[in-house]
């Protein structure tokens, strides 16, 4: 009887694992949805958090754009003014009255050109002829600076990048005429504005809010104005619209770019990230939460399952493995009034009852089979005593004492070796011993036909204890049906085999009258042996060796090398069954 695994001990078997997967399985694609809904969600938002930035530095971009369109229309305007011109053409010329009051008018106009736009800080008509350049700020009259003439006087298209850089200012210049239109010739005056840097920086500060930053830079030059200065050095040249994440002083924000075709600059706005996702994070958080409180409930409940049903369903599959494995005396012991009372209650009445049936069975299962061992026992063939005496008697008749006296000692020997009462388990030394003792005897009879050779058992096995009388029945067998018509060179082999978990004795002959139909109708016999119309030795030893070991001990049967009857006694090391020699030996 092989005893199996608890089915409670293996967690693929568990019904509490199952339980616990099973939730699992269902919690885990849904937390999963949720992710998915949130990261799909927060991709949507994003997308259009963007798009709305986007939409509001164009608009800052479309109002820096008017306010310098209206600036460059305005002096565009006063290229042709009668006071500039005759300031820069005929200055030497005129009185000192004409003088005064034409650069009077000059500053004048220049003055509502500064007032246009809070973007410029300065305006300035440079007049070399006059010596003097006329501005917008309170010392309205200053000193002519050639360099800086010399270098406002290029060549720029007001209407595509109209800025020049000189110094850290931008200016925009329109110098008269132009260079390029007078074949190189020195400008007669020049009018400049100087955009306000503070005046822009104050600007993206009003643009910027809820903690955002705006930078606004020159595609050309190394010229920016920024809301913050640490953000100034952030912003890298580009054309058109562009958005992007870059991390400053180590926090993360959201980058949203417009480039201004109209005045070849860059707008940039810096929005904190948190700021603008931090609602969409904190949904995260509060999801990744509520995971983790579902997967903390779930754990709870494997515990509380772990507590109310599988510890005591544990202890009942633990109690019956104890009862298959034939401990009778286990008893559970459950406080608690509940199913699992009720089912350890009515285990352990069980167990009480199964112990006294199986003691009163168990011994009337016992003496059943003892008396039906005793009973094949004495069914040995009664024919080998008649050749006995007949041979006793012809040896007699020829006065051969030598042989009489060793034939009768080996007569002595054996009965009293099948006739011995006592322990029904031997030494499988002595139950070979007697096996030769029988080929000795039938040696007298067959003389030099047939030959007998046996090999010596393992020194190991030698004292293992096997049942008595399995050995002799097979070979008796092998010379009444298999050698007892062979007139020459019979042969007869007992060897032994020691397998894994059992011992092999095989008996093996060589005659000739062997057929296939006498084969399968041994074996069919050895199938169902209790059905069997007479007990032959080989039936005989079968039976007793199920008996005693169960399916796992018998008698196999084979054609052998040299044609005979091949006979397999398989005798377990030590069965599990009732029949085992462990179990029985020395009753």
């Amino acid at each position: 009887m092989r005893v199996t695994k608890p089915f409670g001990l293996s967690p693929q078997h568990s019904i509490f694992y199952k339980i616990v997967l099973t939730f699992l399985s269902l919690l885990i694609p849904l937390c999963g949805l949720n992710f998915l809904m949130n990261d799909s969600g927060s991709g949507i938002v994003r997308s259009e958090i963007v798009h709305s930035m986007d939409g509001k530095v164009a608009l800052y971009v479309d109002l820096i754009e008017s306010d310098f369109d209206r600036v460059i229309q305005l002096i565009q305007t006063y290229v042709n003014d009668e006071d500039l011109l005759m300031l820069s053409s005929a200055a030497t010329v005129m009185s000192d009255v004409e003088r005064t009051e034409a650069i009077l008018s000059l500053k004048h106009k220049i003055d509502l050109v500064k007032t246009s736009s809070r973007f410029v800080e300065n305006v300035s008509a440079f007049i070399p002829m006059l010596d003097r350049t006329v501005t917008s700020n309170d010392n309205y009259i200053t000193s002519f600076d050639a360099a800086q003439f010399e270098a406002l006087s290029a060549t720029t298209n007001r209407y595509d990048a109209p800025f020049l850089q000189y110094g850290r200012s931008l200016f925009i210049s329109v110098p008269y005429p132009d260079p390029a239109l007078s074949g190189g010739r020195a400008p007669q005056f020049l009018l400049t504005v100087e955009v306000s840097g503070r005046a822009l920086g104050e600007a993206l500060k009003q643009f910027a809010n809820n903690g955002e930053k705006a930078v606004l830079a020159a595609n050309r030059f190394p010229w920016a104005v920024s809301s913050d200065d640490a953000f100034r050095t952030s912003v890298a040249p580009s054309t058109g619209a562009a958005s992007g994440s870059v991390s400053v002083k180590g926090e993360r924000y959201l980058v949203v770019s417009k480039s201004s075709d109209r005045l070849d600059t860059t707008l940039t706005i810096f929005a904190p990230e948190h700021h603008i996702f931090g609602p969409l994070a904190k949904y995260r958080n509060w999801l990744l939460l509520m995971s983790i409180f579902s997967g903390v409930v779930i754990v709870f409940f494997a515990f509380s399952l772990h507590r109310i049903i599988e510890r005591p369903l544990r202890t009942l599959v633990r109690s019956l493995s104890q009862v298959e494995k034939g401990n009778l005396q286990v008893t559970v012991a459950y406080a608690r009034k509940d199913e699992f009372g009720f089912l350890f209650t009515r285990f352990n009445a069980m167990v009480r009852q199964l112990n006294v049936l199986v003691h009163e069975v168990y011994e009337q299962k016992y003496l059943v089979r003892l008396a039906e061992l005793r009973q094949l026992q004495s069914q040995i063939n009664p024919h080998f005593l008649y050749n006995s005496f007949f041979l006793l008697h012809r040896m007699a008749t020829l006065r051969d004492n030598d042989n009489i006296a060793r034939f009768t000692k080996y007569l002595g020997d054996y009965f009293r070796y099948i006739t011995r009462d006592g322990a029904m388990n031997v030494p499988l030394a002595e139950e070979v011993n007697n096996a030769r003792t029988y080929t000795d005897i039938q040696a007298f009879r067959f003389g030099r036909r047939i030959r007998a050779t046996f090999v010596d058992p393992p020194k190991p096995l030698e004292e293992l204890r096997v049942p008595r009388l399995i050995l002799q029945p097979i070979i008796e067998n092998a010379y009444a049906y298999g050698l007892e018509n062979k007139t020459k060179d019979g042969r007869l082999l007992v060897d032994f085999i020691a397998a894994e978990e059992a011992l092999i004795v095989v008996v093996e002959d060589n005659g000739e009258e062997l057929s296939e139909e006498t084969l399968q109708l041994l074996r069919g016999r050895l199938a169902a042996p209790e059905a069997a119309a007479e007990s032959t030795g080989l039936i005989n030893v079968h039976r007793r060796l199920r008996i005693m070991f169960g399916t796992e001990g018998g008698v196999s049967l084979t054609r052998g090398a040299e044609g005979g009857l091949r006979v397999e006694l398989r005798i377990p090391f030590g069965g599990e069954g009732e029949g085992s020699i462990a179990s029985f030996a020395d009753r």
